[in-house]
Formats: C-alpha cells, sequence, structure tokens
C-alpha cells in the first residue's frame, strides 16, 4: 500500500515539474568586434563562418579563438547571407553589387556564380552570371545541394540555380507586386517582398515576404499558398492563418520540418509548424536576458541546435531546444 502511495505521490510530481526553458548563450558577442551579422554556416570542423552586413566582412569563429577574417581580397557590397556545400564551396549573395558569389574553401578562389553586377531582369534558361539580379537578398541550398535559391527581391521573384548545369530559374514570381492567389502557378504570381526562402524534406518550398508579413509555400505540384500570416503587421501566436508577423527577414527548416523564421521587426523567434498549422514564439524578449534587436539570420543543425544573428546587437546566441 505504502509503494502504491508513493508511486502516484511520483507521478503527481512528475506532471507538475515545470517544462525546462531551452538553454540560450552568446556565442559570439560585440566584444569580438562583430557588426551587423545576417548569416551564418559552418565548416567540417564545426566552425562558424559568419556574414556581416554593415561591417562588409567574412568571419571564421572558432571556439577560444578570436574571429579570423577570410575572403579580405574581395570587394562585397552588403552582403547577406552565406551557405556551404559538403564539398566546401561557400555561396555569398553579394547584395547591393548584384551578384552571387562563391569561394573554394580549398583554394580561397572567388568566383561569380550568378549575376552581371547589373541591377535588372533579363529572363530565365539562361547561365546565370549571364542574368541581372536585382538586390539578391538571401540564398539557400535545398537539401540535395543540387539547387541553390535566391531571393531576387526587387525582381520581385525567387530563383533557383542548377548548379550542376549553371542555367538559372525562376520558382515564384512573376515580377509585380501583390499577393499571390491561393492555388495559382507560382512562376506567374506576384509577390510580396520575398525575402528568404528554404525547402523541406518534402520539396516544399517556403518563401517569407517581408512587407507581406507572410509565410507561402510553394509545394512539389509549382502552385503557392499562403502558410501563415494575415498579411497585416502583429505578433498573434496560434491558428497560422490568423497568426501575424512583422517584416519576417529568414528562416530555416528544422530537423521535424517545421519552419523556424527571424521575425525581425517583432524581434522574435518563431516556428510554423505545417501538421498542427499552428505558429509559436520560440524565442521572445524576455528569454535569458538576451532581448533581441532585429534577429536577421537563423541556421539550425541536426543536432537542432538553432544560431541566430542577432543583428542590430551585434550578437550571435546559440539555443539548445
Amino acid at each position: 500500500m505504502r509503494f502504491s502511495f508513493l508511486l502516484i505521490v511520483f507521478a503527481l510530481t512528475a506532471c507538475t515539474q515545470p517544462t525546462k526553458e531551452p538553454a540560450l548563450t552568446l556565442v559570439v558577442g560585440s566584444d569580438s568586434g562583430l557588426i551587423n551579422p545576417f548569416g551564418v554556416a559552418f565548416d567540417d570542423n564545426g566552425a562558424m563562418l559568419i556574414a556581416e552586413y554593415e561591417g562588409g566582412r567574412l568571419w571564421k569563429h572558432e571556439v577560444d579563438k578570436p574571429l579570423q577574417q577570410f575572403g579580405t581580397d574581395i570587394p562585397f557590397n552588403g552582403m547577406h547571407n552565406l551557405v556551404r556545400t559538403k564539398e566546401g564551396r561557400i555561396y555569398i549573395s553579394d547584395t547591393r553589387a548584384n551578384y552571387v558569389r562563391m569561394i573554394d574553401e580549398k583554394t580561397g578562389e572567388d568566383t561569380i556564380v550568378a549575376g552581371t553586377g547589373k541591377a535588372g531582369y533579363n529572363g530565365d534558361g539562361i547561365p546565370a552570371t549571364e542574368a541581372h539580379l536585382n538586390d539578391p537578398i538571401s540564398i539557400s541550398l535545398s537539401p540535395d545541394e543540387k539547387l541553390l535559391f535566391i531571393a531576387d527581391i526587387r525582381n520581385r521573384r525567387v530563383r533557383f540555380i542548377d548548379l550542376n548545369t549553371g542555367i538559372i530559374h525562376t520558382l515564384a514570381g512573376n515580377g509585380t507586386t501583390g499577393v499571390p492567389t491561393e492555388g495559382s502557378i507560382a512562376v506567374e504570381s506576384p509577390l510580396v517582398d520575398p525575402r528568404g526562402m528554404a525547402e523541406d524534406s518534402e520539396g516544399n518550398i517556403y518563401i517569407l515576404s517581408r512587407r507581406g508579413h507572410a509565410l507561402r509555400v510553394v509545394r512539389p505540384n509549382g502552385r503557392i499558398y499562403t502558410a501563415a500570416g494575415t498579411g497585416e503587421a502583429h505578433a498573434t501566436n496560434g491558428p497560422a492563418m490568423k497568426s501575424g508577423f512583422k517584416g519576417p527577414k529568414h528562416l530555416c527548416i528544422d530537423t521535424d520540418d517545421t519552419v523556424v523564421i527571424a521575425d525581425a521587426e517583432n524581434h522574435l523567434i518563431r516556428r510554423y509548424d505545417p501538421t498542427t498549422q499552428m505558429v509559436s514564439t520560440l524565442l521572445d524578449q524576455g528569454h535569458d536576458g538576451f532581448p533581441l534587436a532585429r534577429p536577421h539570420g537563423v541556421w539550425i543543425t541536426q543536432d537542432r541546435i538553432l544560431y541566430i544573428c542577432d543583428s542590430y546587437n551585434n550578437h550571435i546566441l546559440k539555443l539548445i531546444q
């Protein structure tokens, strides 16, 4: 009888224990000299690669070592983010220069892989190096690393380069500004400020609409839908189609195919769950003494460790979920 009583007490105690909050720590602080970080990636040794926007520099961060600058001979102009392939190719959105660059990690050689340096649009189905871009603001890789996606924001298109052929194509957007009709063909639809995109394991490609305050998705059938957001600027959680964002800037896909969003102007990190179709706040202003200031970049590892470019605090944070 006493044993049963103890089991009941233990069960009740376990049920009433507070849920442990994710652990948030500072990885790189402003005292390092970092200025306005917008994007991170990682090399094979776990070193963090960092792209600054206002600072205009590329850095490598290794634990217990000072930041090391690389790519010092490249004339960057307002770069936003970077991605790295398993083979050590580092792609960088050199936004104001209207280029996408690639640095070979082994040789240090810099190559322009997209853009002519001239702002504009001159079509698709051509070599990416002959295609005009207009503020290519964010880039991402497909899970198989065969495609490089580009948020060509002022062309109001999301484009991609086939990395085997070097040919550029449009995934979504017809060059006009507007909210796409639900279920319309993505390449024939208008977009509002496509700011970032990422592909999940099922071939769904999520697109953030900056001034549209929404998350869209292009399904594998090539049609576009609104996944979350009312289109008005607010920070409501709950059912996705009633939820709100304010100037969302970047996103990444978690290992469970949920979407993590840098909701910059709300100073929040949010999560969209496509299974439950709910939006929640993953990181708010009061978490562990690190109030966010316009976070512009998020990156998640296979171990579900989330890195956040807390851009206007000149910080990079790590969240262990």
